[in-house]
């Protein structure tokens, strides 16, 4: 309908020059996806401008659109690529651009004219007066918008290591090649990749005769997604194509084409990325929406959830969480006992509900998380809603209220509600705790500094450390709950065949830490469930299994006496 703008799902489509004037009418902010007629507005900044909406969701400030240049007079210097854009409009003006889908820098560039906006409406600051923006010619590389793209995004790329070396074992032998090449791992994450994922990523190789072929390999297991970041960078990821192995001739050997799977250890065919500006930034949004380059200024909450609703909807909540953009820094399923409760809850026994609430509270296990990103605290409970389920329903779009049960007056979700609040919940559920670690004689001999590096990457600290040959008496003393099974001669005969790391890390949740970083006893099991797992990695067998780790807090403090105290001790 010529002259209306049409509101589909998240954004404002806007098609002709009226809707483009109607628009500059708007007070406030406008994040407009610029596109072309024949390509569409860009589906890989959906899960962003969610992501936005959450965020400033007390901001009715800011508004999102999606303008095709073909119709619009005012875009026309855009109608010749196909590239995506994004201009910001503040009260009729366009002030910023940024050229591709450049998540972090679109992210901080909203995030600042938003606070700016907050400050001048609380009188903080006066607005001033800027020039709008004047869009470049068509092939013109000026400006400062494209500047500050550049100055950004040019540092990341995202980058896959397929399944073959996932199940091989080797994605940390290969990230540890990455870092040694020059390049940081800014997030990682293990994935089954879908068809359209791979037919997107991977777009420039369509045309090879064994495309199709490729794409059944990549679904065939599990892939490790990377960002990786290089801070001298002159491209998407500078010098990545020159990290070819040298062959005898001293000439750098040609990189694999996808799809051809070689042995070469080339990082061009261990890990692909993407080769240009435009399909890294694109990729980073597509893969890792929530990604933010400011991402160590990120904060820690805790959050319960409640016996029921950890029962009926387990999986759905956990999705909720990820998709909003939180990274489970540590969870703790536990049965709360009535001094738990009361003990955490202190400051509420006396309030007519907490009957009520210690009954919820103790019905059942109860899943406990330490919720990692930014704005971490005041994030979760914008997106919990009032505490009262009253007060909650009035509120649909909050998780209590899409959460709660007839018959149940508690609500079933729980966050802190600040941020010296959050260091004392978490310290309540998560406490610092020591935890004795063995790396086994096989695996100190073969692999003792890749697990070493595991430890510290998984953020332990090394309180005490020593390498020591166990005697017979000493591991029998280790594993005496294993006394009298039919293989305990024979594990006793695997931990006395050479010197031992025995180390004693510290760390929060410490015990089940490094029992989740170990991964399940048999390495089969582990490469299965846990690939990222020391035993899935580095384990020989079920008793050469590279590691070994207190089972409980109280086995722990036995353990470290044990190891460190007195050798006798039990």
């Amino acid at each position: 309908m010529a002259g209306k703008k049409k509101e589909i799902q998240l954004q404002t489509v806007i098609t002709t020059q009226d809707q483009w004037d109607e628009m500059l009418q708007i007070k406030g902010i406008v994040v407009i996806d610029v596109y072309r007629a024949w390509c569409g507005p860009c589906k890989a900044v959906l899960n962003l401008i969610r992501k936005l909406r959450i965020d400033f969701s007390d901001d009715n400030m800011l508004h999102f659109a999606a303008a095709e240049a073909d119709g619009i007079e005012t875009l026309k210097p855009f109608r010749r690529s196909c590239e995506p854009v994004f201009l910001f409009c503040v009260h009729g003006k366009i002030l910023a651009m940024v050229k591709g889908v450049n998540a972090p820098l679109i992210i901080k560039t909203v995030t600042e004219l938003v606070q700016e906006e907050r400050e001048i409406a609380a009188g903080e600051k006066e607005r001033a007066e800027v020039e709008e923006l004047v869009f470049p010619e068509e092939g013109s590389s000026e400006g400062s918008a494209e500047e500050a793209v550049e100055e950004e995004v040019l540092t990341y790329s995202v980058g896959i290591i397929k399944p073959d070396d996932v199940l091989a074992g080797r994605v940390e032998e290969i990230k540890k090649k990455i870092r040694d090449a020059g390049f940081d791992i800014k997030a990682a994450e293990e994935r089954m990749l879908t068809e359209e994922q791979i037919r997107v990523f991977y777009a420039r190789n369509k045309d090879e005769p064994d495309f199709d072929a490729f794409v059944k390999f990549m679904m065939s297991g599990p892939c490790h997604v990377l960002i990786i970041s290089r801070l001298e960078a002159t491209d998407a990821i500078p010098q990545w194509k020159e990290l070819h192995k040298t062959s005898e001739s001293g000439e750098p050997e040609e990189p694999a084409k996808v799809p051809a799977v070689t042995e070469t250890e080339s990082l061009v065919n261990l890990c692909d990325v993407q080769d240009s500006v435009e399909d890294a930034s694109r990729q980073l949004a597509f893969f890792f929406p929530n990604f933010h380059i400011n991402a160590e200024h990120a904060e820690r909450t805790l959050a319960i959830i409640r016996p029921t609703l950890l029962k009926e909807k387990r999986d759905s909540i956990m999705q909720r969480i990820k998709d909003d953009g939180f990274q489970i820094a540590m969870q703790k399923e536990i049965i709360l006992s009535e001094e738990q409760v009361r003990a955490f809850y202190s400051e509420h026994v006396d309030q007519d509900y907490f009957p009520a609430l210690l009954e919820q509270m103790t019905s059942g296990p109860t899943l406990v998380l330490a919720l990692t990103r930014e704005n971490a605290v005041s994030h979760w409970r914008n997106l919990l809603g009032p505490k009262t389920l009253e007060k909650a329903k009035k509120n649909p779009e909050s998780l209590r209220a899409q959460y709660a049960f007839e018959n149940i007056p508690i609500n079933q979700l729980h966050g802190s509600s600040s941020l010296s609040d959050a260091q004392k919940e978490l310290e309540f559920f998560f406490p610092e705790e020591q935890t004795l670690a063995l790396i086994k004689p096989e695996a100190a001999k073969t692999h003792k500094d890749e697990i070493m590096n595991k430890v510290k990457e998984a953020g332990f600290n090394i309180s005490k450390i020593k390498e020591q040959a166990l005697t017979r008496e000493m591991a029998a003393q280790i594993y005496k709950d294993h006394q009298g099974k039919p293989f305990f001669d024979e594990l006793v005969n695997c931990m006395t065949e050479g010197p031992s790391v025995i180390m004693v890390l510290s760390k929060e949740n410490a015990v089940e830490e490094w029992r989740n970083l170990m991964g399940p006893a048999d390495p089969e099991e582990a490469k299965k469930t846990c690939p990222e797992s020391i035993r899935a990695q580095f384990a020989h067998d079920i008793l050469s299994n590279a590691v070994h780790g207190s089972s409980n807090v109280e086995h722990a403090e036995r353990s470290i006496q044990f190891a460190f105290g007195e050798l006798d001790a039990d």
